[in-house]
């Protein structure tokens, strides 16, 4: 018997990446205006952004991704209101299919492309580091990382054509309509958390507030979102301290006070044993770069904020 091979139908290959990367910006920081002979897509992972491109203006928040195609005009910037943290990855992809993103620019995740996105994030900082130019590849990657990121970009756009137009593609950031009974608990306890992190939360009050003992309510979250409750709160409460000072609008004791630290002593001890640096010398970062955007012009092909040389 001869075998027969069938070729696979390949409608999205990423061929190259030029660029790949994570900022926390504040809530006044403007891009430099760049077009590129490559394709780039921006997805607003928290607060909000303006784009000014060549097919149109956008208001972009969390949950919203947009694409620029090659050679076309474009120009983010904060709001000036929520500060945005952004995931910007540029790339190569020369298939015919991509045309579809030459008419859609603008998208609204669902629950699957966001898993996807977080998978490609984490594949994108093992494999060769987020915010590194040139890219090249960290000699500690696990085998086959670039391959997956590779293959977890060519998914989300793949997901993203497949699904424009159907009511999955317009569901809101982290949909529950399908989760299981541990996903929505966990997106509960989620949504409670971050509405309450002025409070002093303990284990025993979630436990009261969600019916369940604390050994299935903590296992079911680790499970479902990969860190302990506890654990999860923590970073939360430091992500949203990064926010509220790069918006600017609150002084570290007040930051200290909505966040339910019990001083702002001890809040600048958490601060700088998760990021590395104390709020003070987070809020210098961000203004002295704020500071610099304006007379700052990019000669580099570095698709990201405007920087000094």
């Amino acid at each position: 018997m001869e075998f027969v091979p069938y070729r696979l139908d390949e409608r999205i290959v990423v061929t190259e990446i030029y660029t790949c990367y994570y900022f926390e910006l504040s809530n006044r920081e403007r891009y430099n205006g760049e077009s590129h002979d490559f394709w780039e897509i921006v997805y607003v992972d928290k607060g909000e952004v303006n784009a000014n491109t060549g097919s149109g203006y956008y208001r972009l928040n969390q949950g919203n991704i947009l694409v620029h195609s090659p050679n076309e005009y474009h120009r983010l910037e904060s709001t000036g209101s929520k500060a945005p943290n952004l995931f910007i990855v540029t790339f190569s992809c020369s298939n015919e299919s991509m045309a579809f993103f030459d008419r859609n620019k603008l998208f609204r995740i669902g629950q699957a492309e966001h898993a996807v996105l977080a998978r490609l994030m984490k594949e994108s900082s093992i494999a060769f580091g987020l915010n590194e130019y040139p890219i090249s590849p960290r000699p500690d990657a696990p085998f086959g990382a670039e391959q997956l990121f590779k293959l977890y970009l060519e998914e989300l756009l793949i997901r993203i054509v497949r699904n424009e137009g159907s009511a999955p593609s317009r569901a809101s950031l982290l949909s529950t309509t399908k989760e299981n009974q541990g996903e929505r608990l966990s997106r509960l306890i989620v949504d409670y958390l971050e509405r309450n992190l002025s409070d002093k939360i303990t284990l025993d009050d979630l436990c009261a507030q969600f019916s369940i003992s604390r050994t299935q309510m903590n296992i079911l979250f680790k499970r479902t979102v990969g860190v302990g409750i506890i654990g999860y709160l923590n970073k939360t409460k430091i992500d949203r301290a990064k926010t509220y000072i790069r918006e600017d609008v609150y002084n570290l004791t007040e930051i200290s006070n909505l966040l339910g630290y019990s001083s702002v002593h001890y809040f600048s001890r958490q601060f700088k044993s998760t990021v590395g640096m104390s709020p003070s010398e987070y809020a210098r970062t961000i203004k002295a770069r704020s500071v610099a955007l304006p007379d700052s012009a990019s000669s580099s092909p570095l698709v990201g904020p405007a920087s000094s040389d």
